[in-house]
């Protein structure tokens, strides 16, 4: 019997074990399995991201990285550098796919992936499942103990990344997509926002694909094509691939074609095909009919940055606004600036727009244009009546959409932050609607900033705006309108020194007033006349003037309209002869303000402040130093910081009389930093008191030139 001698221990390679043999033996070796490396090599040219690339090196400490942004802000690029300097730390390789996420008709078979992967780490064909869920078990099997960094570019959603998850934290998965991904989240995964790159950043590209000297020779163009390519690597890649066919093309004129907004994503592919007007055509698609209507009908709003409010209106209802807002968040087209603010990147905003104008119906265009202005016009008045309740008009607008959801306001301080923090949406708004056509809704849109420029002042501002108020009331073909609003422009004009025009716009608006049978708005636009006489030298005639409007309004029994006429007639005796009768004129404005204080606190603490005047005028320090000190303390409160200033001027006066020239000093300096702050005429007034011998003796250094004075 034949006797077997088996092999023992340990074998390495091939071996066959055999009784006996007859005829040939063949025998088929595998070769060894080599570790994938599927890695693109890093880009050749890449600028910046030095932000983003710390956050990563905190983030590659996670078993999953998402690197997130919209469509063309360079996450793949991102993806790839970033691989390429930590490749080395995964020893069994690199495994890489493209899942196409742009859409769900695109993105690839999370069953296809795991085939390839498979394939990547040896699997022959043959020995694939043909199973998705069995796939992805042998997957995570031969994972377990390997160290891979696996790239996931373009993913569409959870799931599709979810399917393809390693069997152990040793490797690294990072995964690049236009959607957030948050629910990537539960599984260990850190996001990483990938932003546009600043204007340095967007130069130092185009210098490295056109050369520094052609940059460099135009410069100023070369930033105006990064600021309106907004910092989208894929706009900024376009752009020097036009300019680099055609290397005797001046940047300026390639800059002046896209400075125009109804050319411009036009303007930014090449012929090649790419470009970025597809690119967000890819995004846009991929929303649900409801989310895409809200994302297109963000172009019509008039200011870059907003509220869920308007977005709700546009959207029809305040759920299916805030659902719009989740998934245009989710998918990078929506940005969360602050606390439920929200803004979109330049070259979104234009492609909402050709998307409005695209798929929006005819029919609907103009009432959607219109329900956004309509929005801010409802969220304004509601300030205003919070603010300025006493204020008065014989009309009200008669709106042409639903009202839905304008903003509320607990408190006045609420309400003038508001106003004053939309200030430059509003101005827009005006003038879209001016644009438009929608001459009553310009003119409300324009008057409803009333309490802004009194508590705020914003000089330059509000006579554009008053003087768009008149063009609108004209075009509108109404009287009173048009006369209260040259009154504003009057006070405007008249505040920036500009006299002759103001009482020009002031006996225009008397006109008008009379013409509208409103024989109270001519009173009280003479009176404006009677403070230009004032503020001229014309003591004599202004007192006349104010003296008769005083009599009409005490006839009329108004005594908020006969309490300011008080104060301005009292405001003028008291630099004359009749200085008592000034005070006892103050006292009785004080007196009817202080009754009508719940809805008017303004001007009662004007009255303080006008008080505290005629009694430094008068002598009695004490007393002008108290009233001083309310009306400071009250305009404080109001968030009114120019009448603030007027109040500490009177202080720093009273203890100028006292011989406290340290303290006066240090009043006329506050006094000074507010005026410098709201760029007033009366900076160079108060710098010229610090500027006295006595103040430069008491402090040892002359005033300091900032603010407006050194912007002149």
């Amino acid at each position: 019997m034949p006797q077997f001698n088996f092999v023992d221990g340990t074998v390495t390679g091939a071996i066959v074990q055999a009784a006996s043999i007859t005829g040939g033996v063949r025998v088929h070796i595998d070769p060894p399995h080599t570790p994938p490396r599927q890695l693109a090599a890093a880009p050749a040219v890449f600028v910046g991201r030095d932000t983003e690339l710390s956050e990563l090196a905190v983030a590659g400490m996670a078993p999953m990285t998402v690197l997130t942004g919209p469509g063309g802000v360079g996450k793949t690029t991102l993806a790839r550098r970033w691989a390429d300097e930590i490749r080395t730390r995964f020893s069994d390789g690199q495994l890489w796919i493209d899942l196409q996420g742009d859409s769900e008709d695109t993105a690839v078979d999370p069953g296809d992936a795991l085939g390839c992967f498979l394939r990547a780490l040896g699997v022959p064909a043959e020995r694939t499942p043909s199973r998705s869920p069995e796939r992805a078990a042998l997957f995570r099997s031969l994972t377990a103990e390997r160290s891979l960094l696996i790239v996931l570019d373009n993913a569409f959603s959870v799931a599709q990344v979810r399917a393809l998850l390693p069997g152990a934290d040793a490797s690294l998965v990072v995964v690049t997509s236009r959607q957030r991904l948050t629910g990537l989240i539960a599984d260990g995964a850190v996001t990483v926002d990938v932003r546009p790159w600043g204007v340095d950043d967007a130069i130092s590209m185009l210098e490295r694909l056109l050369g520094a000297a052609r940059v460099e020779h135009e410069r100023a163009h070369a930033v105006a094509l990064a600021r309106l390519c907004d910092g989208l690597p894929i706009a900024l890649s376009v752009v020097a691939a036009r300019l680099a066919m055609r290397p005797r093309l001046p940047l300026a004129t390639l800059a002046a074609e896209l400075a125009e907004e109804a050319h411009r994503l036009r303007g930014l592919r090449t012929v090649e095909g790419v470009s970025v007007m597809a690119s967000l055509d890819l995004s846009y698609q991929n929303l649900a009919d409801p989310v895409q209507a809200a994302y297109r009908r963000l172009g019509v709003l008039p200011g870059r940055e907003y509220g869920p409010g308007p977005i709700a209106a546009l959207a029809g209802s305040a759920q299916l606004g805030a659902d719009a807002i989740e998934t245009l968040l989710q998918a990078n087209l929506l940005e969360e600036v602050d606390t439920d603010r929200f803004r979109q990147h330049d070259l979104l905003v234009l492609h909402a727009r050709h998307r409005f104008e695209t798929d929006e119906p005819a029919t609907a265009q103009a009432l959607l244009r219109r329900t956004a202005l309509e929005w801010y016009l409802d969220s304004a008045t509601a300030a205003e009546r919070t603010l300025t309740p006493y204020r008065q008009r014989p009309f009200s607008y008669a709106r042409h959409s639903a009202p839905a959801f304008r903003r509320s306001f607990e408190d006045r301080a609420q309400a003038l932050w508001w106003l004053d923090d939309e200030r430059s949406v509003l101005f827009t708004a005006s003038s879209k609607a001016l644009e438009s056509g929608w001459y009553d809704l310009a003119w409300h849109l324009c008057d409803v900033l009333w309490p802004l420029f009194l508590y705020k002042k914003h000089y330059r501002d509000r006579i554009t705006v008053d003087e768009r108020g008149v063009t609108s009331a004209q075009r509108w073909g109404n009287g009173w309108a048009e006369a209260d609003m040259r009154k504003r422009l009057g006070d405007a004009l008249a505040e920036a020194g500009q006299s002759e025009n103001a009482e020009r716009a002031l006996r225009l608006a008397v006109d008008a007033y009379r013409q509208a049978g409103d024989g109270f708005g001519a009173v009280d636009a003479e009176e404006r006349i009677a403070s230009l006489y004032r503020d001229d030298g014309r003591e004599n005639d202004a007192v006349a003037i104010y003296t008769r409007v005083l009599a009409a309004n005490r006839a009329s029994g108004d005594a908020r309209r006969t309490s300011l006429t008080l104060i301005r007639l009292g405001s003028l005796l008291c630099t004359t002869a009749a200085r008592d009768e000034a005070i006892d004129h103050l006292l009785e404005a004080r007196t009817l303000l202080q009754q009508l204080a719940a809805t008017d606190p303004y001007n009662g603490q004007r009255a303080e402040i006008a008080l505290a005047r005629a009694y430094l005028v008068r002598g009695r320090l004490q007393d002008a130093a108290q009233a001083a000190a309310r009306g400071r303390d009250g305009m404080r409160r109001l968030g009114s910081a120019f009448e603030q200033a007027q109040a500490v001027e009177v202080l720093a006066r009273v203890a100028q009389a006292q011989g406290d020239t340290g303290c006066s000093r240090g009043h006329w300096q506050q006094a000074l930093e507010i005026y410098d702050r709201l760029g007033s005429a009366r900076a160079d007034a108060v710098r010229a008191e610090l500027g006295k011998p006595e103040m430069i003796t008491s402090s040892g250094a002359a005033p300091e030139q900032s603010g407006a004075s050194q912007r002149q």
